[in-house]
C-alpha cells in the first residue's frame, strides 16, 4: 500500500493517545481511592462444548436489549464453517449465496446483502472485490475473512439508538477476544487439511492463539492469527437465454425465431490463499479504566481461471436442422439446432462456431482495521470513547485467452469447415455433440491472446470518531439511565479502471493454437451437471501454468489508458448525534431514543458527451434523517418474555448508484446517468415476538417482523431537461433527454414469522432448528405491484442435531434457502433456485488439551442453479454449477 494510505488513521491514533493521557490522571485518582478497599475478584469459569456455547448464544438473546441472535466461537470452531457468512447461515432468518462455494453474501430477512451492513467490534470494517464482475457495495465480503479469528458474531434485528445507523436489513457485528478475559498464557492451534472432491486434493489451513496478561491483570496482548490454503474449481453449465437473441435464419425459406445469444461448458479453478492476524493490546490500571487497542489485517489472493466452451448463436447469422422448439412467454426460442463450420464466415457478428473463451484473473484483495477503545467508569458516569481507521484495496489484473473457431481461421488446425455441432437445451440441460470434430483436442482451437487488457483497482476507506456518555439514574422514576453521543464518519470508496497491452511473444501470436499452452485433457467433467450427450473431456488449463504465463505476459506498467467513464470517488461525511434512555416500569423494561443523522456527499466523476472529456466532476448533496427507536420487554415471569421493537431505518444507496456520470446523444436523445442526488432507502419496521426459556439453555420462540420501505430504488428512464452540446453544429442548447439512471421511487412491503427451538433432549442428544417465512411485495414508481424483491427467500430452514459426552461430540446439520430474484442478468430477469445443503462434524476429545475433528460439508452435492423468471423464459436454466463436497480434518491443542 502507498505510504499516506494511512494517513487519517494515524490522526485517530493521535487522539485517542490524546484521551489516553487525560484519562490517565483520572485513573491514578481513582487507583488512589481503591488502595484501601477490598476489591472481590471474580474468577470466570470458561464452560466449553457446543451445548455449553449454544446456552451462551441463548442467553445473549435472553437479556438483549433489542431483537438480536448471535453465535459464540465455539459454535464457529464446531460448525464446519470456514468464513463468518457460512457460520452466519445458521441463525435464523439469516441466508448466504455460495456461487463459488463458500458464502460471499449474507442477506438478513429477505433483503439484498447491500441493505445489511457488517462492523467490527461496532465500527465499520472495509472490503473490497476479488472478481471484476462484483462491482462494491455497502455489503460486507464475508468470504475475506476466516472464521476463526472471532470470538462471537452478533446479528442485531431491530436497532437501538446509541447503535450505527445505515442499515434497513440488518448489522452484523463482529467481535474479538480481549487478553484480559482470557487466562493468562491461552495457547490454541489448529491444524487441519481440507479435501475437494473436485479438485481431488488435500489442502492445508493453521490457526493460532496467544494471550499474555500481566499478574496484576492490569496489562493483556493477545495475537490471533490465520492461514487458509484452498484449491478450487467446479464445472458449471451457463445459458444466456435472457439475451433474446432473434432473426435467426433456421431453413432456406426464412423462418425466423429466438436462439439463446450462447451456452457454454465452464471450467473454473482457483487457488485460495487466506491469511488473517489480529493484535490487541488492553490496559485495565483500575477497575474504572480499560483502554484496547485493536489491529487486523486480512487478505486474499484469490488468482482464478475460468475457461468457457462456447456455442454462441448470437454470433452467427445461420442455423440449421431446427428438432426442438418452445413457445416461451418473451417468443417462441429454439431449443436444438445444428450450426456447420463453414457457415461461420468469421465476418463481424458471424464469428463463433466453437472453442474456448478464458480468462486468467491475477486478484489480490487486502484489507486492515485499526482501533482504539477507551471507557471510564465513574460513580455519576460513564464516558467511552473510540477512534479508528479502515481501508481495503482490491487490485484485478485479467488476461484474456480465446480458442474460438470460425471458417477464417481453421489453417491453423486440422479442420475442414465440415464438421457439424449440435446444441441440445431440451430437458431445461445444456448438451453438446460434434460430427467431425474432437474437442478434447488441445490443437483444434487456433490460439488468440486479447492484446489489450484490464486492470482493476479500487479502494475503500473511513476514518471515523465516537463519544458515548451513560448517565445511570437512580432516583428519576422508571427512567433507569440515560445515554447520549455523537460519532463522526469520513468515508472514501473509489474505483478505476486502466487497460495494458500485453506483451504478446511471436511464437503465440501466429499460427499458435491451445496445445501451445499449458494445458491438459480433463475428463469426466459436467456428470452431475450437463444431459448425458453432452461433452465429458475438454482441455483445462493449468492454474499453476497459465499463471506463470500471465506473468511474463503482463508488462510493468498495467496502467497505461484510463477508461474515464468507469472512474468515480464519492467522498461521504456523516455525523450523528443521539440521545436515548433505558427504562424499567413493573414487568416492563427496555428503551427509546432518538437519533439525528447528517449526511454530506460529494460525487466526482468523469462526464463524456460528444466525445469529449470532462474530468474529475465534483457534484454535492446533504440530507438529514431523524430515526426513533423503542425496545420493550415484557416478563410475564422469569421464563417467559413478550418482546416488541419499533423503529424507523434508512441505508445509503451503493456507490454504483450515487457516481456522477452522465453521457448522452445528442441525435438520439438519449442518455444514461449516475445520480448523485439520491436520497437513502427509509423503512419503518415492526417486531414482536415471544421467547420461552423452558430449560437452561432451551428456547422456543415465535418472531413476527414487517418492514416497510417507503423510499424504494429503481433503475428507470425519466425525460430530463438538461444543456447540451449538439454534435454536428458545437451550440449548447437545452433538450429534453430521456435519461436512465437509478431513481428512488415506489415502495416495498416485507412481513415474516422467525420460529426457533432449541432444547437438550436426554442421553446428551439435543437439537436446536428454526424457520424463516418471509413475505414481499415491490411497487414500482408507477404503481405497479407484483414485483419481486431481490433476495427474499420465501423460505428458510436450520436443523442441527447433536451428542455429546464429556469427550465425543457428533453434528448432523441441514440448512436450506428457497429460491429468489437476484436482480437483472443477462438481459432478463434471474432467480436463483432452493438450495439445502447437508453437513456432518464429529470431534473427540484425545486428552484434555487435544481435539480432533472431522467434517463435511455438502454431503449430498446439490448443485448452485439459477434460471430465467417464468414470466420471460418459462424457467430456463442460466447456471448449474457443481461446487462439489467437502471434507475437513482437523487437530487442535489448547493450553
Amino acid at each position: 500500500m502507498s505510504s499516506n494510505v494511512f494517513r487519517k488513521n494515524m490522526l485517530a491514533s493521535g487522539i485517542a493517545l490524546a484521551l489516553a493521557g487525560v484519562t490517565a490522571p483520572l485513573a491514578m485518582a481513582q487507583e488512589e481511592q481503591q488502595k484501601d478497599k477490598k476489591v472481590d475478584v471474580i474468577e470466570e469459569v470458561e464452560v466449553v462444548g457446543f451445548k455449553a456455547s449454544l446456552e451462551k448464544a441463548i442467553d445473549a438473546k435472553r437479556y438483549a436489549t433489542m431483537v438480536m441472535d448471535s453465535i459464540t466461537a465455539e459454535d464457529i470452531g464446531k460448525f464446519p464453517d470456514k468464513n463468518i457468512g457460512d457460520a452466519l447461515m445458521r441463525i435464523p432468518g439469516v441466508g448466504i449465496e455460495r456461487r463459488f462455494g463458500e458464502a460471499d453474501g449474507v442477506s438478513i430477512r429477505g433483503l439484498d446483502p447491500a441493505l445489511s451492513l457488517t462492523y467490527l467490534n461496532g465500527q465499520a470494517i472495509s472490503t473490497a472485490q476479488w472478481f471484476e464482475g462484483y462491482r462494491p457495495t455497502r455489503g460486507f465480503r464475508s468470504d475475506m475473512l476466516a472464521a476463526e479469528l472471532v470470538s462471537s458474531l452478533e446479528v442485531y434485528k431491530s436497532p437501538r439508538a446509541d447503535l450505527p445507523d445505515g442499515s434497513v436489513g440488518g448489522v452484523v457485528n463482529i467481535k474479538t477476544a480481549k487478553p484480559l478475559d482470557l487466562d493468562a498464557n491461552t495457547m490454541r492451534a489448529s491444524f487441519e487439511s481440507q479435501y475437494s472432491e473436485n479438485a481431488e486434493r488435500w489442502d492445508p489451513a493453521y490457526s493460532g492463539l496467544y494471550s499474555w496478561k500481566s499478574d496484576d491483570e492490569k496489562i493483556g496482548f493477545l495475537v490471533t492469527a490465520s492461514h487458509q490454503e484452498r484449491f478450487t474449481t467446479y464445472d458449471a453449465m451457463e445459458n444466456y437465454y435472457g439475451t433474446g437473441v432473434g432473426s435467426k435464419n433456421v431453413d432456406p425459406d426464412g423462418g425466423y425465431t429466438n436462439a439463446t445469444w450462447g451456452a457454454g461448458h465452464a471450467i473454473f479453478q482457483q487457488q485460495r490463499e487466506r491469511t488473517a492476524y489480529n493484535f490487541t493490546a488492553q490496559y485495565r490500571p483500575t477497575e474504572r479504566l480499560d483502554i484496547t487497542a485493536n489491529y487486523l489485517n486480512f487478505d486474499l489472493s484469490a488468482d482464478n481461471v475460468n475457461s468457457n466452451y462456447l456455442v454462441i448463436p448470437g454470433r452467427t447469422n445461420d442455423i440449421s436442422n431446427v428438432t426442438a422448439s418452445q413457445q416461451f412467454p418473451a417468443g417462441n426460442g429454439i431449443l436444438r439446432h445444428d450450426s456447420i463450420l463453414a457457415n461461420v464466415s468469421g465476418d463481424g457478428g458471424d464469428d463463433y462456431w466453437f472453442g474456448p473463451d478464458s480468462f486468467f484473473r491475477n486478484t489480490n484483495p487486502e484489507a486492515q482495521a485499526f482501533d482504539l477503545d477507551a471507557t471510564y467508569t465513574h460513580d455519576l458516569f460513564e464516558a467511552h470513547v473510540q477512534v479508528g481507521h479502515t481501508e481495503a484495496e482490491g487490485d484485478i489484473i485479467v488476461i484474456g485467452y480465446s480458442g474460438r473457431i470460425d471458417s477464417t481461421n481453421i489453417g491453423a488446425t486440422s479442420l475442414t469447415g465440415d464438421e457439424v455441432l449440435t446444441l441440445d437445451l431440451t430437458g431445461n440441460k445444456l448438451g453438446v455433440e460434434f460430427d467431425g470434430f474432437d474437442p478434447s483436442n488441445p490443437a483444434s482451437y487456433p490460439l488468440s491472446i486479447r492484446p489489450n487488457n484490464p486492470h482493476i483497482m479500487d479502494s475503500d476507506e473511513e476514518t471515523y470518531a465516537q463519544f458515548d456518555l451513560t448517565v445511570p439514574l437512580d432516583n428519576a422514576g422508571y427512567i433507569t439511565s440515560v445515554k447520549t453521543g455523537l460519532k463522526y464518519q469520513d468515508h472514501t470508496n473509489e474505483r478505476h479502471l486502466y487497460s495494458f497491452d500485453a506483451l504478446i511473444p511471436a511464437s503465440l501470436a501466429s499460427g499458435a493454437t491451445y496445445a501451445d499452452l499449458p494445458v491438459d485433457t480433463g475428463c469426466g467433467q459436467y456428470e452431475e451437471t450437463a444431459k448425458a450427450n453432452t461433452l465429458t473431456c475438454l482441455p483445462t488449463l493449468d492454474l499453476d501454468g497459465i499463471r506463470s504465463l500471465s506473468g511474463d505476459l503482463t508488462p510493468g506498467n498495467t496502467m497505461q489508458r484510463e477508461s474515464l467513464s468507469d472512474f468515480y470517488k464519492i467522498e461521504e461525511e456523516k455525523l450523528a448525534l443521539y440521545a436515548m434512555a433505558e427504562f424499567e416500569y413493573d414487568k416492563f423494561s427496555g428503551n427509546f431514543g432518538i437519533r439525528y443523522v447528517d449526511y454530506d456527499l460529494t460525487s466526482i466523476a468523469n462526464q463524456v458527451a460528444n466525445g469529449e472529456d470532462v474530468l474529475n466532476v465534483p457534484t454535492t448533496n446533504d440530507y438529514n434523517e431523524i430515526l426513533p427507536s423503542l425496545n420493550v420487554v415484557y416478563a410475564i415471569n422469569d421464563d417467559l418474555l413478550i418482546r416488541g421493537a419499533a423503529a424507523r431505518v434508512m441505508a445509503l444507496p451503493n456507490y454504483q448508484d450515487l457516481r456522477n456520470t452522465f453521457s448522452y446523444n445528442s441525435t438520439t436523445l438519449t442518455g444514461s446517468a449516475g445520480n448523485p442526488y439520491l436520497d437513502p432507502w427509509i423503512a419503518t419496521q415492526l417486531d414482536l415476538g415471544v421467547e420461552w426459556y423452558f430449560a437452561d439453555g432451551a428456547l422456543a420462540s415465535a418472531t413476527y417482523f414487517r418492514k416497510d420501505i417507503d423510499s424504494f430504488l429503481f433503475s428507470f428512464s425519466e425525460i430530463e431537461n438538461l444543456r447540451i452540446i449538439e454534435e454536428n453544429s458545437g451550440n449548447e442548447i437545452d433538450a429534453d433527454i430521456e435519461v436512465s439512471r437509478t431513481r428512488n421511487g415506489g415502495e416495498a412491503k416485507l412481513q415474516g414469522l422467525e420460529l426457533q427451538l432449541q432444547t437438550e433432549l436426554a442421553y446428551g442428544f439435543g437439537v436446536s432448528a428454526n424457520y424463516t417465512f418471509t413475505d414481499a411485495e415491490v411497487i414500482d414508481n408507477m404503481g405497479e405491484s407484483g414485483l419481486n424483491l431481490p433476495g427474499n427467500s420465501e423460505d428458510m430452514w436450520n436443523v442441527t442435531g447433536y451428542w455429546e459426552n464429556d469427550r465425543y461430540s457428533a453434528r448432523l446439520m441441514a440448512n436450506h434457502r428457497g429460491e429468489f430474484f437476484n436482480g437483472i442478468r443477462i438481459g432478463t430477469a434471474s432467480e436463483t433456485e432452493a438450495f439445502t445443503s447437508l453437513d456432518v462434524a464429529f470431534s473427540a476429545e484425545v486428552t484434555e488439551n487435544i481435539t480432533v475433528s472431522l467434517q463435511g460439508v455438502n454431503l449430498t452435492g446439490e448443485l448452485y442453479r439459477t434460471k430465467n423468471s417464468q414470466d420471460n423464459w418459462d424457467g430456463l436454466f442460466q447456471l448449474i454449477n457443481d461446487g462439489g463436497t467437502r471434507w475437513f480434518a482437523n487437530a487442535s491443542v489448547k493450553f
